[in-house]
């Protein structure tokens, strides 16, 4: 859960999958109308309509992009067909932040699907961090995994580490609880060290003392971080598939549908389905699909402007119907939370077989039209509120702390004052040790992480074999992966 656009300490560091922004485009779909004509030379005849400019080519179906626009991507200067800008989106803060607080009214026992806001999680960092990884194969025809695997460091090891230090002074050095939760303890603890907790849970299911059942999600998605690079670099290093990398992705979470069915064919428990990577990775490759769909769109994958034009037709056609489609994903997703039959357990339910994808593509039809409508659309504006964007900045650490809350006085304060006023206590409570993380570590040890290198220019090659130059900058941030 630890995923956001931009650096906190540095500042948005990320054109998330986009261009910058064009005076001439369309506020409906971010599509470049018109644009300003390249200065004439002293001698040289107007050009007429459909007339290339010299020392260019049709830029599109028709040919390969010239100089001037082989120039123009370099710098990252605006170009035709260019879609919406992009860069922090606070109302992806806004959707974060609605997700860990209903994984919190979950864990208070009053909301019967507000797990699923793991999986709105996992689709935001699947979203994410293949933004991230696109954006540096498409600068530079490479991923540095030295570079993402120290960013994921820096970003999630020091607030685990802190609550993973305080639970383990709590419960084994100060002795508070039984010698069982000490032996719970410390299992948790090695296996969340270990980022194999999620395995582990199918296994045998532990609270980790009331400190570290929570952190199965974060296995996950650690185990998603170090193996996504590899696939991600395979697959742009095949041309047919990098062409058509959205509808790959989107093959793929089919694909782990069909496998949860013929695990539950099988005789695999909901736990199974529940709790590991195989059998959750649709929503992530959901994320993934997302982002490479938004990057084809806005560049087009290898310099391939005929795929880029295809996948932004495709994208024009959806864009209209955003402003209704991500207010009616979003209540859904809202009714799911509010009905959900709990996810784990020996018999499995629908959303084995197909409701966890479902919410998934629910969770990115919001996404998609928070980032297609930015600053446009009333959604927009609810989700990027500053009280809820700053939650969502935060929601990392209000994520692992809110969980030991819950185990150590969420019991004590609903008896005392009832649920919902227990439940704002707890709240409360969880956000100060969440600030305090994020202010007193996270960020200080962010602004001592190493400053990436600087883009190395583009190499001159044929459009088919150089990468798209996208203004898809990345940082291994705190984006997506709340849970």
């Amino acid at each position: 859960m630890a995923e956001r656009e931009g650096d906190p300490v540095r500042g948005p560091r990320r054109a998330d999958l986009a261009i910058p922004a064009h005076p001439a485009a369309d506020r409906r779909t971010g599509i470049l109308l018109a644009g300003p004509a390249p200065p004439r030379l002293p001698g040289q005849a107007p050009r007429l309509p459909g007339q290339s400019w010299p020392g260019t080519r049709p830029n599109g179906p028709d040919g390969p992009p010239g100089p001037r626009e082989r120039a123009a991507r370099a710098s990252g200067a605006p170009e035709r067909g260019a879609a919406r800008p992009g860069g922090y989106n606070p109302a992806l803060d806004g959707i974060r932040a609605l997700a860990v607080l209903c994984v919190l009214v979950f864990h208070m026992d009053s909301l019967p699907g507000g797990y699923l806001g793991v999986d709105v999680f996992f689709v935001l960092s699947g979203f994410l961090i293949t933004g991230q990884l696109l954006a540096e194969w498409d600068r530079t025809g490479a991923v540095s995994l030295r570079r993402f695997y120290l960013r994921r460091a820096y970003r999630l090891l020091p607030a685990f580490w802190l609550l993973a230090l305080v639970g383990f002074t709590v419960v084994v050095l100060l002795g508070v609880g039984t010698a069982g939760e000490r032996a719970e303890f410390l299992g948790s603890l090695t296996a969340s060290l270990l980022y194999v907790n999620n395995y582990v849970q199918v296994v045998r299911q532990s609270t980790g003392a009331g400190w570290l059942g929570h952190t199965w999600s974060l296995s996950l998605e650690e185990q998603f971080y170090l193996l996504w690079p590899l696939v991600l670099v395979a697959l742009c290093r095949r041309p047919r598939l990098a062409r058509r990398l959205p509808m790959v992705l989107l093959g793929g979470a089919a694909v782990v549908v069909l496998w949860r069915i013929v695990l539950i064919a099988s005789g695999a428990s909901a736990t199974r389905m529940y709790f590991a990577l195989d059998t959750r990775a649709d929503a992530l490759l959901v994320g993934c699909a997302l982002a490479a769909w938004l990057r084809a769109a806005r560049r087009g994958p290898a310099g391939e402007n005929a795929a880029a034009f295809a996948w932004r037709r495709r994208l024009d056609r959806v864009t209209p119907f955003l402003p209704v489609a991500g207010p009616a994903a979003l209540a859904l997703l809202a009714v799911a939370a509010m009905t959900a039959p709990s996810g784990w357990g020996p018999r499995p339910t629908a959303l084995s077989y197909g409701g966890y994808t479902v919410v998934a593509l629910l969770a990115g039809a919001v996404v998609l039209a928070v980032e297609q409508g930015r600053g446009t659309n009333w959604l927009f504006r609810a989700l990027a509120a500053p009280p809820l964007a700053w939650l969502g900045r935060i929601s990392y650490g209000f994520y692992l702390w809110h969980f030991p809350v819950v185990a150590y006085w969420g019991r004590d304060l609903t008896g005392e004052f009832g649920r919902w006023p227990a439940i704002l206590a707890v709240g409360v409570l969880s956000v100060v040790l969440a600030a305090a993380s994020y202010y007193l570590l996270e960020r200080p040890v962010l602004r001592r992480r190493p400053a990436d290198p600087p883009p190395r220019p583009p190499r001159a090659s044929p459009p088919r074999r150089q990468p798209a130059l996208a203004a898809v900058t990345g940082d291994g941030g705190d984006r997506g992966s709340e849970a």
